[in-house]
């Protein structure tokens, strides 16, 4: 029950990662058609291609040429701009996510913690139940000695004082049979002594094993949450870099194509003197 509650709690927990993640990379970059440098240009050639039957002097072709590189220069360089831009966002949404890991990591460690600090608390308790069963067996078993030596204690005392061969031979056998009651007691306290503490050394075994197994699938759970969202971090941020790569690309070719059909103007236009 445990297991299954941990992995929807991990699961819960990664899903808004996720979802961001699904975002699409190119909704906050605008396009390069959509600026002032691109609008430029193509106002530029339009001037041009209303242009293109008129007649020019070398000088105005050799003007419109330099103008036409530099506005395409300026479109071409808001086009590196919007692909920085566009980076930039994919690498802070890669930090929010790692940021996300993060915060995993910290809920996989403060939740091994808690384990631990409950695999303790049971190791005291079954500590404390095994003193607490060794201080009964002791006052039970020091009960019963303490009875045994007065009697013994008395015995040998009325043997020092006895003259009677018969009452003599009657206390030495009462002697012997007390110290036999409590051999027997010594043996039977150590019997008893052995099985309280092989019964809690089971228990300790079998907590630790338990908490072992506890740690084992909660640290395995969440490193397995945290490696799968690792890397559809890195797929993700792949992806959004190679979109902005090729976006780049078309754009450049977007300002080429209108550069391209502002030079042709340009050639169409009839010279002064040729």
């Amino acid at each position: 029950m445990r297991s299954k509650w941990m992995v929807t709690a991990v699961s819960l927990f990664i899903a808004p990662a996720l979802v961001v993640a699904s975002a699409p990379a190119n909704a906050a970059t605008p396009g390069i058609r959509s600026t002032k440098e691109y609008q430029a240009l193509k106002v530029y050639v339009s001037e041009l291609n209303a242009k293109k039957t008129q007649q020019q002097t070398p000088a105005e072709i050799s003007k419109y040429r330099s103008e036409l590189s530099k506005k395409r220069a300026k479109a071409s360089t808001k086009v590196r701009v919007l692909y920085q831009k566009q980076l930039n966002q994919a690498k802070d949404r890669r930090n929010n996510r790692k940021a996300k890991v993060v915060a995993l990591k910290q809920r996989r460690n403060a939740q091994i913690a808690q384990l631990k600090n409950a695999r303790q608390q049971k190791l005291n308790s079954i500590a404390a139940n095994r003193r607490a069963a060794i201080a009964r067996i002791n006052t039970n078993y020091a009960n019963q000695q303490d009875k045994l030596n007065k009697q013994l204690k008395k015995a040998r005392k009325k043997l020092a004082k006895a003259t009677n061969p018969v009452v003599k031979q009657n206390l030495r056998e009462e002697i012997s049979a007390i110290q036999d009651e409590l051999n027997t007691l010594a043996q039977e306290k150590r019997s008893d002594l052995n099985i309280a503490n092989n019964k809690y050394d089971n228990q300790v075994e079998n907590a630790k094993e338990q908490y072992a197994q506890k740690i084992e699938n909660t640290t395995e759970q969440f490193n397995s949450q945290i490696t799968n969202l690792q890397t559809r971090l890195r797929e993700l941020y792949q992806q959004s870099k190679q979109n902005a790569q090729q976006r780049r690309a078309d754009e450049f070719a977007i300002v080429k194509a209108k550069y391209d059909e502002g030079v042709g103007y340009i050639n169409q236009m009839p010279v002064n003197g040729q």
